[in-house]
């Protein structure tokens, strides 16, 4: 499959779906050693408090207040749980994240529908502290333009959704990043919104068979329309549902570096110019084979 391509909406999400069936075993492996130690953890943290907030307990081992006051439940330990887990949990989607965009850059230069977890894991080690500290700044300057008026931390999120493909595949510092970003998505704002409010909810709607099965069994134990679960019930399917999100999440990573591809490719035209230079040296495939089905 050729990479750096222009694509239209419609097969940049078959695009998305086609390399994931096609680098399945070997993308699932590098999700599964690389981002999921982080997504178990997280699951875990879930897990150990809903099951300690079901049985009127906090983590801690205290009771919490009667009636189940919910600032109670905060102020007597959990909130340092909580945002363990959701550190936990953003940890997992940004290493997910890197992943995939790893794996992208070792495909184009293999080409090999098998790219082994270790020489993904080195490519993520080698933009893991680059990619944190662009990541924190993206995360400040999205919540700083959501408190101004919510529709600048919109529009600077769906810009800077396209920060960790420039920080693997261009090596750029956090302030070229940026100014990347805004180069490369200019006129295509809302094709790229789009896309990452379609792949969204096709992935919400993929991880509903994760998530449901811990929704209702912690329902039904707070409706006391079950029995008491152990504790390891809850842990285990938090942490199922977790790591299932995590990996589900992979999939918007990948739309959006289709999206970087065809952005990339509509500026610079770099697709076309490895074309010609294997011209002569290389039997050059049809464009109709290299688009696949799509």
């Amino acid at each position: 499959m050729l990479l750096f391509q222009e694509r239209d909406f419609g097969e940049k999400i078959n695009a998305t779906f086609a390399y994931a069936t096609q680098n399945f075993r070997s993308l699932t492996l590098a999700l599964l050693y690389i981002a999921g130690p982080a997504a178990l953890l997280a699951g875990i943290a879930e897990g150990v408090l809903q099951s300690n907030l079901l049985t009127k307990q906090n983590p801690l081992g205290q009771s919490i207040p009667s009636g189940n006051d919910q600032m109670g439940i905060i102020y007597n330990g959990p909130l340092l749980v909580i945002l363990l887990t959701n550190i936990l949990k953003l940890t997992a989607n940004l290493i997910a994240s890197l992943v995939v965009y790893s794996h992208f850059k070792l495909y184009s230069q293999s080409g090999s529908t098998f790219i082994n977890a270790g020489a993904v894991w080195h490519e993520v080690l080698s933009v893991l502290g680059r990619s944190l500290w662009i990541a924190f700044l993206s995360f400040w300057l999205v919540l700083i333009g959501i408190f101004l008026m919510l529709v600048p931390g919109i529009y600077i999120g769906v810009v800077l959704s396209l920060a960790l493909p420039v920080t693997v595949f261009e090596k750029a510092g956090p302030g070229n990043v940026i100014t990347r970003c805004f180069q490369l998505i200019a006129n295509k704002w809302w094709s790229t919104f789009g896309l990452i409010v379609i792949v969204a909810l096709i992935v919400i709607i993929l991880g509903l068979g994760f998530t449901i099965p811990t929704i209702l069994i912690q329902m039904f134990t707070a409706m006391e329309l079950l029995p008491e679960m152990p504790s390891v019930v809850m842990v285990l399917t938090n942490a199922i549902s977790t790591i299932g999100v995590t990996f589900l999440s992979g999939l918007i990573a990948l739309a959006i570096g289709f999206q970087y591809f065809n952005l990339v490719e509509r500026h610079e035209g770099t697709g076309l110019l490895a074309a010609i230079d294997t011209i002569g040296t290389s039997p050059t495939r049809p464009t109709a084979q290299d688009e696949g089905d799509y």
